[in-house]
């Protein structure tokens, strides 16, 4: 694991692996950068304050979460650094979909007749297999 340690990774899982963590997740997504009021959180995932204060802690400390105070309320905002490291290691997994392709300058784009049917083959034959593992690297 190159960008991060094992530990870290599995403590981000850990702390997604729970449904009322994922749907503070998505409110606090939704919020922005300003970040989403504690308040908002809970009138929308709808837990008791000490439930919410438990989850939003282990959030905060799985490095998901950052806590800013503003007076006497705390808003709390998505750490996108800590997802950008989760979706990498997710896409070096076995059996994930290759990254998307760079778009191509036109001039590389134009072909022949003869070019573009192989080329449509080709991209017909990798739908078939779409989805499926190979062990083999293909």
């Amino acid at each position: 694991m190159n960008a991060e340690p094992t530990d870290r990774i599995a403590g981000m899982l850990a702390a997604l692996s729970q449904p009322t963590r994922l749907k503070i997740i998505e409110v606090v997504g939704g919020g922005g950068d300003d970040g989403t009021p504690a308040g908002q959180i809970a009138q929308a995932v709808g837990c008791p304050a000490s439930t919410l204060s438990f989850h939003l802690k282990e959030l905060s400390l799985a490095g998901l979460l950052e806590a800013r105070p503003q007076g006497r309320f705390i808003r709390y905002a998505v750490r996108p650094q800590a997802f950008s490291a989760l979706a990498a290691f997710v896409a070096r997994l076995p059996g994930s979909p290759p990254a998307m392709p760079q778009p191509q300058p036109e001039a590389a784009t134009r072909r022949g007749s003869k070019a573009r049917k192989r080329a449509r083959a080709k991209d017909d034959a990798a739908a078939a297999t779409e989805g499926q593992i190979s062990m083999f690297g293909d």
